[in-house]
């Protein structure tokens, strides 16, 4: 059983969780049912034409994306969801102060490889950088909400495994749940 104090932070605690797989996440998740009375992804679901249940064509993007790394825990996909966020929040503010000294659009990629790796486009990935510069806030965004449909099924993951550990160390023969009390 792993130790999990609340007063150390959260990341540190979430590190400490034992390793949920990707597998294991999308395997839980793959049934619309499921997803509509889970308080974290409720939210993404709704229905088709046929009123059946039918998840967010992001929420189905984002698992067939982490589905193609089978290897992937959901702490890593945590991990990479932040780093998304961070990169486009501080692209963003950077772009901001670039434009306000007035340096030229075709000047910006360079100017943020520049300034920091993480920040520009790597140099094989043209098509990228093109669609970027035809529209820095729709693309970022479009990316941060990609990092925040992963973070939440990250945390969704990681929460099954805390709740396996909060099952486990349960004293043996602890009732699953508190009695109800009896009206006078």
């Amino acid at each position: 059983m792993t130790a999990v104090s609340g007063d150390s932070p959260l990341l540190e605690r979430l590190a400490g969780l034992p390793p949920v797989p990707m597998t294991e996440l999308i395997g839980l998740l793959e049934r619309p049912a499921v997803l509509a009375k889970d308080p974290l992804l409720a939210g993404f679901v709704g229905v088709d034409d046929e009123g059946r249940p039918a998840v967010h064509p992001l929420v189905a993007a984002v698992l067939e994306h982490l589905g193609q790394k089978p290897d992937a825990t959901c702490y890593a996909a945590l991990l990479e969801a932040l780093t998304g966020i961070w990169n486009a929040a501080v692209r963003g503010a950077v772009v901001s102060r670039l434009r306000a000294a007035g340096l030229p659009p075709d000047d910006l990629l360079l100017r943020l490889q520049a300034l920091s790796p993480t920040l520009g486009f790597q140099a094989d990935n043209r098509d990228s950088a093109r669609a970027w510069m035809a529209d820095p806030t729709a693309q970022d965004s479009g990316l941060v909400q990609q990092c925040l449909m992963r973070l939440l099924l990250a945390v969704r993951g990681m929460a099954e495994a805390r709740a396996r550990s909060l099952m486990d160390s349960r004293s043996p023969g602890a009732p699953d749940a508190a009695p109800a009390k009896e009206e006078s």
